[in-house]
């Protein structure tokens, strides 16, 4: 398993791809419709693009999936079950303020519940900082791509629309009790990080 992140948009959304041995690929996040990168280097090196993952449906992680779907049209497109009207609701998604217009998602898609197996990933349900906010981890590799709920040193957000702080506090708990302290967190916004380092920031911080 292999993975390479690519900032995109005006926030830097880290979107990663992650690929197998048999040269397929996965894509989680897609925030920004600008992805001529991820398509060169999809090309460059004969990767098929088989999924997009969304972590959760703020529009800065979910505002290049019509050009992604365009350019790869047999993609497959996932989000958490909880978070299926941020696709269409640019309230819910706030892609107004994110990318200056009402972001609505126009194609076909697959919702994603706790206990799902996808492109090798465990589904594992996070809230707090979207109601359907997921975390995706891959036992084998000892990855995890976590979106916006767990950052190096920090964490989401919970004051957006189905934010909830104490749903944070326990996913954030959640994650620290149940992986492995050197797993390899992936995150929407900072560099990588592993559980064992943050599980010691969040305990500072009294955040589990």
């Amino acid at each position: 398993m292999k993975i390479k992140a690519f900032p995109l948009g005006l926030y830097q959304t880290n979107s990663y791809l992650v690929w197998n041995e048999n040269n397929e690929a996965t894509l989680f996040d897609c925030g920004d419709p600008k992805i001529q990168k991820i398509q060169t280097f999809l090309t460059e090196h004969n990767l098929v693009l088989k999924n997009i993952i969304l972590t959760h449906g703020h529009g800065d992680h979910i505002g290049g999936i019509n050009e992604a779907v365009k350019l790869f049209p047999n993609v497959k497109v996932y989000i958490g079950e909880e978070d299926e009207e941020f696709l269409t609701n640019s309230e819910y998604s706030l892609s107004k303020g994110i990318h200056g217009f009402d972001f609505k998602y126009t194609g076909n898609y697959t919702l994603l519940k706790e206990g799902d197996s996808i492109f090798g990933f465990d589904v594992i349900n996070t809230p707090g900082h979207t109601i359907g906010s997921k975390c995706f981890y891959n036992k084998e590799a000892r990855i995890m791509i976590s979106g916006d709920t767990l950052f190096r040193r920090s964490y989401g957000r919970y004051d957006l629309p189905t934010g909830s702080l104490s749903q944070l506090q326990q996913s954030l708990k959640k994650i620290c009790e149940n992986y492995p302290e050197d797993t390899i967190v992936y995150s929407g916004h900072t560099d990588p990080t592993t559980i064992g380092e943050e599980k010691r920031v969040l305990k500072s911080q009294r955040m589990i």
